[in-house]
């Protein structure tokens, strides 16, 4: 299969630079400006990766199978749902803005998969790398000059510059976290200095920016990913002697303990707003930690359910589901779970989940095989659960290009001696 570098450098360039694109358009939300560069830039990299997609020419393979079928799928879904809901041209059209953002997940590792031998040959990890130093710049720069907005409305709780959805954002940087301390951990086992302090750097600018974001799930998670990276160093680590390990372990343990004993002005001052907004609604749900926990989705979700398992509803619903635009107009807050399983059943109903599911399970299994896991696993597993409990990773631009990504890695890992599906 013929395949230019050029092509591969310019996809690396068109996906690393996407935090860039989500900053300028919240920039350009936020004073009230309408240019909507996000949706132009989406648009093309979807029109981008279908001619390349469909220039290279499929395979007939499993995974072929498997992504043809899921994007036939969804577009039979769309226009048996205009017909049977009636929905009109704006509400399609909207619904197709949706679901291009949703494709996105899927297209890009489809064109990875067919330029896979040529990408093997290049540093994909940058790719993450390179989102992460702009998601950080993205946070601290406008954080820096006190501008830009928080994460909560009429709350001090959390910040979030001007990227527009605060669950986005908390995903994204639990995904840098990951690839960026992977990434810090390497370079101290390859003992290359300068690229070890260059990413520590980094690496702590995206802790300062997810204590910033102030969400319990983002802050729970540096926790416990950070305590988990520097164990997996000291004591599992291989080709690297006992003392450097031990060493390298003191002198990073100290320096965190430095920062915290630093900055701890202003983590208390960025952590309070978060927990103040905890307790408020800890009295406001009675004690209810089903309700905080789930940020209410709890009942977001059985209003759902109740509208989705109506009598009223045509006798296709259940299967082909209500789309996306009819339920926000008709249905308002509940329109919405913010749990990625439910608010796709409920978009696309059990077909759509199903053949949704199928890929997603495809990719768990490659990611899962002894000799295919890695750091790309451990992201998936993160997008998963994540998608399940938080929402905003399938249907949300930002999300699902960082999901690509990481199915992307995934492919790219798979054994060349093994069995290509």
């Amino acid at each position: 299969m013929e395949c230019k570098l050029t092509n591969i450098y310019f996809f690396i360039i068109l996906f690393s630079i996407f935090p860039i694109i989500d900053f300028f358009n919240g920039l350009f939300i936020s004073y009230n400006l309408s240019l909507p560069i996000g949706i132009v830039y989406r648009i093309f990299c979807f029109i981008y990766l279908i001619v390349c997609i469909v220039y290279a020419g499929f395979e007939k393979k499993t995974y072929t199978i498997l992504t043809v079928f899921f994007i036939f799928a969804c577009m039979m879904i769309l226009l048996i749902q205009t017909v049977v809901l009636q929905n009109s041209v704006i509400m399609m059209f909207k619904d197709i803005i949706v679901f291009i953002k949703f494709f996105l997940w899927v297209l890009i590792p489809y064109f990875i998969y067919q330029r896979r031998e040529k990408l093997k040959q290049i540093h994909y990890d940058g790719v993450f790398i390179a989102t992460s130093l702009f998601f950080a710049l993205g946070l601290l720069i406008p954080y820096a000059l006190g501008i830009g907005n928080q994460a909560y409305e009429n709350s001090d709780a959390g910040y979030k510059g001007f990227f527009f959805a605060t669950n986005d954002m908390t995903i994204a940087f639990m995904i840098s976290a990951t690839f960026t301390g992977w990434s810090f951990i390497k370079s101290l086992t390859e003992k290359a200095k300068k690229k070890s302090i260059g990413l520590a750097m980094l690496y702590l600018s995206i802790l300062i920016c997810l204590i910033l974001l102030g969400t319990k799930t983002g802050i729970l998670y540096e926790v416990i990913f950070t305590l988990g990276m520097l164990s997996y160093f000291l004591f599992k680590q291989k080709g690297v002697q006992l003392s450097y390990r031990i060493t390298t372990f003191v002198i990073t343990g100290i320096s965190i303990i430095v920062l915290l004993v630093i900055g701890k002005d202003f983590i208390v001052s960025a952590v309070s707003g978060t927990f103040d907004r905890i307790v408020y609604f800890y009295h406001l749900y009675d004690g209810d930690l089903v309700r905080l926990l789930t940020s209410s989705r709890s009942d977001f979700l059985r209003g759902g359910l109740e509208e989705f398992a109506s009598n009223k509803n045509s006798i296709l619903i259940p299967v082909i589901g209500f789309g996306f635009e009819y339920r926000l107009i008709h249905f308002g807050r509940i329109g919405l779970i913010e749990m990625d399983f439910f608010d796709g059943l409920f978009a696309l109903g059990l077909f759509g989940v199903f053949v949704t599911t199928a890929l997603i399970v495809y990719f768990l299994v490659l990611s899962l095989r002894k000799r295919n896991r890695s750091i790309n696993t451990i992201a998936f597993l993160l997008f998963l659960f994540y998608s399940f409990t938080a929402g905003h990773v399938m249907f949300s631009a930002l999300s699902s290009t960082l999901l690509g990504l990481v199915c992307g890695g995934i492919i790219l890992n798979q054994r060349s001696d093994e069995k290509d599906e």
